[in-house]
């Protein structure tokens, strides 16, 4: 009796801490339910898109056949952190799951986004923009609806800081500076050309590694990432270093930018992939009801 009663606690914890079986993440668009039509699927994606490019938000949608029995809660945390949505170090994903067999949908929401959509806010997504769609069987309307009421809000409130909360956009001034990079680094390379034939060796390295140190440091200050800011130190410093030699540096700067001119004129594609981020189970979930029955393998 000990034995039996000891076999059946093994096996409902197994059951209890094994992990669902998931779909496989195909695009910014899982529709395993076959809910969606193609263009309907590739509308999503573009607005997906758009947001991770504006913000480093990643939002995903997934149509599920079935839940296998799990809670959607459980379910939603376990497949977000398994698919790894959103940006690594700032774990700013979403992820918008419509179970229509089980009658469920939820919104799961990354550790980073917590401060800026709380469960109350994800809920009255569900209820205002999700839900009024499903009951008109308009089911790509609904997921529409809430993915531009995300991007409205990650837009006006949301900047990504590496993990930082900064309730602000970027600036003007900031994306000007970031562009002006280029032409800065253009600009000390024609003055170390210029002072590099006045001056001795000795002065002339020191010159070059000034030039490089505060090219890097401008990469460093708006990027963060230090390997980035010193392979661009290192490749100023040494242009600035050379540049009184007799190769023509400039002429070689055009030919690459004529040879790279033709770069994306052809077929472009893209391959989604989770960024890396975590969940901690913040979101909200909701009962749909009959409003789905009879929909789903499009």
């Amino acid at each position: 009796m000990f034995r039996l009663a000891f076999l059946t606690l093994i096996f409902i914890g197994v059951y209890a801490f094994a992990e669902p079986k998931f779909p496989e993440l195909t695009g910014r668009v899982v529709d395993e339910a076959g809910l969606l039509s193609k263009a309907q699927e590739q509308s999503l994606a573009d607005m997906s898109g758009t947001i991770e490019r504006d913000s480093t938000v990643q939002v995903v949608v997934v149509t599920l056949k079935s839940l296998d029995g799990y809670d959607i809660a459980e379910y939603g945390y376990q497949l977000a952190r398994y698919w790894k949505v959103g940006q690594r170090d700032e774990d700013n994903g979403i992820l918008i799951m419509i179970a229509p067999k089980d009658r469920k949908v939820r919104i799961e929401i990354g550790y980073g986004l917590e401060a800026f959509i709380t469960d109350a806010e994800a809920y009255e997504m569900i209820q205002s923009k999700m839900i009024p769609r499903f009951k008109e069987k308009d089911v790509y309307g609904g997921i529409r609806d809430t993915i531009d009421a995300i991007g409205t809000i990650v837009s006006k409130e949301y900047q990504h800081d590496y993990g930082a909360y900064k309730p602000v956009r970027m600036s003007a001034f900031y994306i000007a500076a970031i562009a002006s990079i280029p032409f800065l680094v253009m600009a000390f390379w024609a003055g170390s050309y210029f002072f590099s034939r006045q001056v001795n060796i000795a002065i002339r390295v020191i010159a070059s590694v000034l030039v490089g140190g505060f090219a890097g440091f401008l990469v460093w200050a708006f990027s963060h990432i230090m390997i980035i800011s010193g392979i661009i130190a290192l490749i100023v410093a040494i242009i600035a270093y050379y540049s009184d030699q007799n190769s023509d540096y400039g002429s070689i700067i055009i030919d690459m930018a004529d040879s790279g001119g033709n770069i994306g004129s052809g077929d472009s594609f893209e391959v989604f992939s989770g960024g890396g981020g975590d969940f901690g189970g913040a979101g909200a979930s909701a009962d749909i009801g009959s409003v789905l029955d009879g929909l789903g393998s499009l």
